[in-house]
């Protein structure tokens, strides 16, 4: 009996050490009054954003964003552009799980702040609802910010946490799909299907006794690539994580000299994910001996 106290104690314990938490991008992200005309450094963000490439030049795009911050707190649009590109950062160039969690959890403060910016979702998350219970108030103008911070928060689930982390913390992603529900009555096509890209990614994540089916993950990948078909992200993520589970190695082929063929100027996708979408197909045929073994 003691012994089974111990270990009930143990796990405890060890879920709490293993909760995921951070502080509501609100309450982080500057609020100040600054007034001023934001134009001409945003217009400097979105020229750097047509040629960042490397790892110090999306920093820079980054710095570009938070600079038109500076002058307009409440710039929605470089509010999730700063998220979006933090996301970046942690998926294509950090070396480490503290580098990708640090850059995770300032991609969900920053879409958390975006959302903030509307009245009526503000006045119901400062009354102490959550980001999931207070998305009905938001709309077209958050879309962005919604769906980056539940992208932030799957890739964080996805790349940072152990499989014991993972057990303790799927309410993540639970709460994920009440966004996504959301997002769906708002525009089911966002970001060149970039809902249905992220189902085909969750029932190809979840086991099948919990709802798992790689049958429905192909229909989901099928609808994304149909929605958006020049975005390099859907046809890459179908060989990435859906072919290369179910062997399928023409398809997984097919599919990554398709997003090596195109133009990553003018793709959909901006051109610094386009940049990361054909390196990561590169270094995937590289290893399709190992995929397919």
């Amino acid at each position: 009996m003691k012994t089974l106290k111990l270990f009930t104690l143990a796990l405890i314990m060890c879920s709490m050490a293993s909760c995921v938490s951070w502080k509501p991008g609100w309450e982080v992200i500057d609020q100040g009054n600054t007034e001023g005309n934001p134009g001409e450094m945003l217009a400097t963000a979105k020229k750097i954003e047509l040629t960042a490439d490397t790892k110090e030049e999306v920093e820079e795009l980054i710095v570009a964003y938070e600079a038109v911050l500076e002058k307009d707190p409440d710039n929605i649009y470089a509010l999730w552009k700063v998220g979006n590109y933090n996301i970046l950062m942690g998926a294509a160039y950090a070396d480490k799980k503290k580098e990708q969690k640090k850059y995770y959890k300032k991609a969900i403060q920053y879409c958390e702040r975006a959302m903030y910016t509307n009245s009526g979702f503000k006045k119901r998350v400062d009354s102490g609802e959550a980001v999931w219970e207070a998305c009905d108030e938001l709309g077209q103008r958050e879309i962005d910010a919604m769906g980056y911070w539940y992208t932030a928060i799957f890739n964080y689930f996805k790349d940072c946490l152990s499989p014991l982390g993972r057990m303790f913390n799927t309410r993540l992603v639970i709460h994920n799909e009440v966004i996504m529900d959301r997002m769906d009555e708002i525009d089911p096509d966002w970001a060149g299907g970039g809902n249905y890209f992220s189902r085909g990614i969750y029932y190809v994540a979840v086991p099948e006794k919990f709802g798992g089916s790689k049958e429905k993950a192909a229909d989901y990948f099928e609808k994304a690539i149909e929605t958006g078909p020049d975005y390099l992200v859907n046809r890459w993520g179908r060989a990435r994580y859906l072919y290369s589970l179910t062997g399928n190695k023409a398809g997984f082929e097919q599919d990554l000299h398709w997003v090596l063929e195109q133009d990553p100027h003018k793709a959909g996708n901006p051109y610094p994910w386009n940049v990361f979408f054909q390196k990561q197909s590169k270094e995937l045929l590289s290893k399709e001996g190992e995929i397919f073994d």
